[in-house]
């Protein structure tokens, strides 16, 4: 079984008309002047954040702009399908999903150990231990027992791509498990597939310049299944043997193409069978792989252009590690950091993003982020999310200003949602440092209840800044719909409390305290609005829990 992944229709899409169709790589740009392709149509989330991923990883890898003008001009006039399909030809032998030599995105060599059931390939299936302990309570084993090769390509790549932390030898994605992935997203002057992912392709240059070795140019540098198995480190008995893949040892390329897991698909089945995904019919099921430790293992300076970075320090010594999602899921919160720099907290944006918001972007268009990952809890997926929102084009001469401005806003907001979740508890209980449990639906209600207006007041603020002005005003009404927020919130869950413990005095006592922070001098500071450095009355927040 051969399936070759340039050659094969096997990419769900939809067209502008609203049909569905599969198309070949190369046919990304098939009708693009009278019913193009607007966006890929897979079955799971995840899965479209996998195959825009390989899309994107194969544009880069074959068929990069020269420069920032080639890029502008295949941005409005792409390459017909045939162009496409030249340069894609030129890789095809590393794109067998089956077949006696290499083999897409698994192990060079066979494996023998026992077989795995193929939902193994999903992030959030459970593996062997909670199998074996009984306690797949929420997702039950054997939900998945058969994929067509369509689904299962785009898992193993997904699955490579987000490698989570697995047990001993088995090692994580190029940027840890589950990594955070921030896309140019287009608006409808640009709605085209093909033009969603060129937004997120950088020129030659700019791309072999940013990490790893270009002068590695056999395929074996690019793709690592083409060559021996690069081996990690595992540990065998009290010493470590194996070591990191730098990117001084392979070609730029392998960003997109790492291979961390050693596997291998199990493709002699001739069965005909509904896949459990896409709920199609395929004339050979794949049901099941093999999986063994001591897989490549990932260290040194990677910078993957589609993943924002921050600094960290540990004993003097300063890393720069890739973000990840976290509970809560993503919203304007992070948008510091995700689409500007956030100088407080040392977070860079990913370089498709940095390259857009510096040299690509239209001041005539509406352009945005496209942010999703996994929530990662070591190997155990807490939860996929993904949020779209806008990218402001800011001329140079007030970004930095506007960025403290952005920078006081979101943190105002974090202490104000911090301080009702912490005047809720205290309105609850009497002693609300001895009560566990998880109360952070008030915090994520408060930022989901506040985002609209947050952007709204972005571009304000913009005004404002571009026309002299110092963000005062757009401060004044972002401290009116914070504090607004807090009581409502407040007030919505204060009085629900446990029967046993309300005490209506505690209560309304909870709320004045949470006035007089929410209206002190440490927001309005943080805001930049006028505040009087004299006054004594300020109160303090609200003690907080640490396990509140």
């Amino acid at each position: 079984m051969q399936f070759n992944l340039i050659d094969e229709r096997w990419i769900p899409v939809r067209r502008r008309d609203g049909s569905s169709d599969k198309i070949a790589p190369h046919e990304v740009t098939k009708g693009f002047d009278d019913n193009p392709i607007v966006s890929l149509d897979a079955p799971r989330p995840d899965f479209n954040g996998a195959l825009i991923q390989f899309l994107i990883g194969l544009v880069q890898t074959t068929a990069a702009p020269d420069d920032e003008d080639d890029w502008e001009e295949l941005l409005i006039a792409p390459p017909s399908p045939e162009s496409l399909l030249e340069r894609f030809m030129t890789v095809r032998d590393a794109f067998n999903l089956g077949g006696d030599g290499p083999r897409f995105m698994q192990d060079f060599e066979e494996i023998s150990t026992k077989d795995s059931s193929i939902e193994g390939l999903l992030i959030e299936s459970p593996g062997a231990h909670t199998t074996e302990l009984n306690i797949d309570h929420f997702i039950k084993r054997n939900t998945v027992s058969r994929m067509c090769h369509c689904c299962c390509a785009t898992a193993l790549f997904g699955f490579q791509t987000n490698s989570p932390a697995g047990g001993p030898g088995y090692m994580t994605s190029l940027r840890g498990g589950g990594p955070l992935s921030t896309l140019v997203l287009g608006d409808s002057s640009y709605d085209s597939l093909w033009q969603f992912l060129f937004l997120n392709v950088l020129e030659k240059r700019k791309f072999e310049n940013m990490c790893g070795n270009p002068t590695l140019t056999e395929k074996k540098h690019m793709f690592p299944w083409m060559g021996e198995t690069r081996t990690g480190r595992r540990k065998k008995g009290h010493q470590f043997t194996g070591g990191y893949t730098t990117p001084e040892e392979v070609h730029p390329a392998t960003m997109y193409w790492a291979m961390p897991r050693r596997i291998r698909l199990n493709l002699d089945n001739r069965t005909s069978s509904i896949c459990d995904i896409c709920g199609a019919l395929s004339d050979r099921i794949i049901d099941s792989y093999k999986e063994i430790p001591g897989g490549a293992s990932y260290g040194g300076a990677w910078l993957h252009p589609l993943t924002p970075y921050y600094e960290k320090t540990t004993k003097g010594e300063t890393n720069i590690l890739p973000v990840h999602a976290q509970p809560g899921g993503i919203s304007y919160r992070h948008w510091l950091g995700l689409v500007l720099h956030d100088s407080r907290d040392n977070k860079t944006p990913a370089r498709v993003v940095h390259e857009f918001i510096n040299n690509r972007q239209r001041n005539d268009c509406q352009f945005r982020l496209w942010a999703f990952g996994y929530d990662m809890d070591k190997m155990k997926a807490r939860c996929w999310y993904e949020s779209t929102m806008p990218l402001l084009n800011i001329d140079h001469v007030i970004r930095q200003t506007f960025e403290n401005c952005v920078a006081g806003m979101v943190r105002a907001a974090s202490e104000i949602a911090m301080n009702t979740r912490s005047a809720v508890k205290k309105a609850w209980f009497k002693r609300p440092g001895d009560v566990r449990g998880d109360v952070s639906f008030v915090d994520n209600t408060f930022w989901q209840a506040t985002e609209s207006v947050f952007y709204d007041i972005l571009h304000d603020l913009k005004s404002d800044l571009g026309a002299g002005g110092l963000g005062i005003k757009a401060g004044m009404v972002w401290h009116k719909e914070l504090c607004n927020q807090a009581l409502k919130l407040f007030d919505l869950h204060a009085w629900n409390g446990p029967v046993e413990d309300e005490d209506p005095k505690r209560i309304v006592d909870a709320r004045k305290k949470l006035q007089q922070y929410n209206y002190g001098n440490k927001i309005k500071e943080l805001l930049g609005l006028p505040f009087d450095k004299k006054s004594t009355d300020e109160k303090k927040p609200i003690a907080r829990q640490k396990k509140s």
